[in-house]
Parts: C-alpha cells; sequence; structure tokens
C-alpha cells in the first residue's frame, strides 16, 4: 500500500468536488490523504512544498509565465504525478499520467477517470463541479442528470458554489467539505456551507446594483475596479449589464490588479497567454472565462487589445 496521497486542487467548485472524487475513490488505497488548495501563479511553489507520495493534481491551470517552473517540477519528482485538467494547456508535460479534455469540468474528467472505482450515485459530486464552471452541457453531464432530479443537483450546486465562494482561503474549511462531499453527503448537509452560501448570496444581490451604478463602458468592453463581491460574477455582471462583448472586472493589490474576464465570442485565454508573454505578466484560462494579474498601468493596455478583437473602438 502506497503511504500517502497528495491532491493538490483550486479552491473553487469544480476544484474542491474534483479533489472530492479522487479522495472518495482512492482513500483505500492509502494511509493517508492530504488535501492542499493552490492556483496557477503558485503551483510549482506548492508542488515542491508539499507534494509526497502519489500526487493528483486537479483543476490547475498551467500558468504561462510558470509553466517551465512547473515542468521542472513535476519532472524532478520522484513519484507519481496524475494531473487533471480541462483548461487549455500549451506545456508538454513528459512523465506525468496527463488527464485532459477542453469542454469539461476536471470533476467530471475526475469521475470519468476513477468513477469505476464508485457507486453511481457519487456522480452528483461531479456535476456539482460541472454545473460550477458552466459546463453542464457535455454528453456526460447530461447523461449523468437523467439518474436525478435536475433541480435537486442545482441546488446543491448553488449551495456549494455560494458557500465556497464566501469561505475565500479558509483552506482548512474547504478540506472539510472535501471530507463532506467525499463521503457522498449534499452541500445543504453542512450547517456552516449553508450558512455562508446564505450570507454570499446577499453579497451577490449587492453587486449586482453596484455593477450596474459603477461599471465603465470602453468600446466593446465593460471595467469595473474594485467590486464589493466576487470578481468573476462582477465581469459577468458588467458584460451583461452594459451589453457588453467583454466583461473585466479588477482588483487592487498594492501595485497590480488581479483581474477575472468574461466573454461570449472573445477567446480570452489565447489573448491573455499571448498578452502574458509578451509583458511578463500572468494570464489565461478558458475561452470565454479567464483571469489575469498585471501591473495597473497595462489595464488600459489590454483593455485596447480585447477591442481590437471584439470590434469596439
Amino acid at each position: 500500500m502506497a503511504r500517502v496521497l497528495t491532491v493538490l486542487a483550486h479552491g473553487d467548485a469544480d476544484g474542491v468536488s474534483s479533489a472530492a472524487v479522487v479522495k472518495a475513490a482512492l482513500a483505500s488505497e492509502y494511509e493517508a490523504v492530504r488535501v492542499y488548495f493552490t492556483h496557477p501563479v503558485d503551483l510549482a511553489k506548492d508542488f515542491e512544498a508539499f507534494a509526497e507520495g502519489d500526487v493528483y493534481v486537479v483543476d490547475v491551470a498551467i500558468d504561462e509565465k510558470t509553466a517551465e517552473e512547473v515542468r521542472r517540477a513535476f519532472r524532478s519528482y520522484g513519484g507519481r504525478v496524475v494531473y487533471i485538467d480541462h483548461h487549455p494547456l500549451s506545456v508538454d508535460l513528459p512523465g506525468v499520467e496527463v488527464v485532459h479534455e477542453v469542454g469539461s469540468s476536471a470533476s467530471e474528467l475526475a469521475y470519468r477517470h476513477l468513477g469505476g472505482r464508485l457507486p453511481r450515485l457519487y456522480s452528483r459530486i461531479a456535476l456539482y463541479g460541472a454545473i460550477g464552471d458552466y459546463l453542464d452541457h457535455t454528453e456526460w453531464v447530461e447523461e449523468a442528470l437523467e439518474a436525478w432530479d435536475k433541480r435537486i443537483v442545482y441546488f446543491e450546486a448553488g449551495v456549494l458554489m455560494q458557500g465556497l465562494e464566501r469561505a475565500r482561503k479558509d483552506h482548512e474549511f474547504k478540506r472539510a467539505v472535501v471530507d463532506h462531499l467525499a463521503g457522498n453527503s449534499p452541500p445543504s448537509a453542512m450547517e456552516r456551507l449553508m450558512k455562508l452560501a446564505e450570507e454570499q448570496a446577499r453579497i451577490n444581490e449587492a453587486l449586482v446594483g453596484w455593477v450596474a451604478r459603477n461599471a465603465s463602458l470602453h468600446g466593446a468592453v465593460a471595467v469595473v475596479v474594485n467590486p464589493p463581491g466576487p470578481l468573476g460574477l462582477a465581469a459577468n455582471l458588467a458584460r451583461g449589464l452594459t451589453g457588453a462583448e467583454v466583461g473585466v472586472a479588477a482588483e487592487e493589490r498594492g501595485d497590480i490588479y488581479v483581474m477575472s474576464l468574461r466573454s461570449k465570442r472573445v477567446d480570452l485565454n489565447q489573448l491573455l497567454r499571448g498578452f502574458a508573454k509578451r509583458y511578463g505578466v500572468s494570464g489565461g484560462g478558458h475561452p470565454n472565462a479567464a483571469g489575469a494579474r498585471m501591473p495597473k498601468h497595462l489595464l488600459k493596455t489590454v483593455v485596447e487589445e480585447l477591442n481590437s478583437l471584439a470590434g469596439g473602438s
């Protein structure tokens, strides 16, 4: 029996659900399962700090700026590494077991990869993650939903998404959520998660009005800065409430902006990965939903490039 399984996961609904699927499927084969949360910029650093035994990396994109560091960390590791992800992958990962597919959630991929070890009832864990990442129209999701009343599944996915958003960087609590889901218990059965979800719902409702009042339109791009709520939601609301092609939400952190972008037509991942290479910043994600970190003065430049693709002026 291998002694330790390490899981490195993103801290959103898809990442937490993916980690729960991995733990539920494999826990009986290990003496210990240790779950840590990371994100693209810190993946190499966190891998080197926490990797022990067999390692599963789930729902963590490989950032353009740190891709070589990640490759080196994976390559120099002496144990087994499994990488399960759905973000566009621009680097080879020699020696790593890669489970990758754009268009499906990481939790779906984890379940399809490991689901043969689990009772069918565990499919709902993967469904929560798929819904949380707006990837609920795949063939697998549509088939899996037929085993459930979708209204129940969507409610539980909403509780999970909202509660995790409110929990922010409380990694100990998120580990407890992974354990809860790995036992195939619904999110609504976790009292603190329900309370946090209710709090986040109120924050989100206030955010709708704030974005409507504060979004500024720059050609085909709507921008909000320092929104009092989730960046991803703020970007989506900025796009939707203004009718813009692209929504950008930026949060000041010292001399940089942490940004979330949303669009229906512009390939945000492609633009931001190219932008990251040219300016030495971090950026990427999905075609319609992506993130970036860059010095504040580059916000104007990235908006100009977005406009050139979106047909704005």
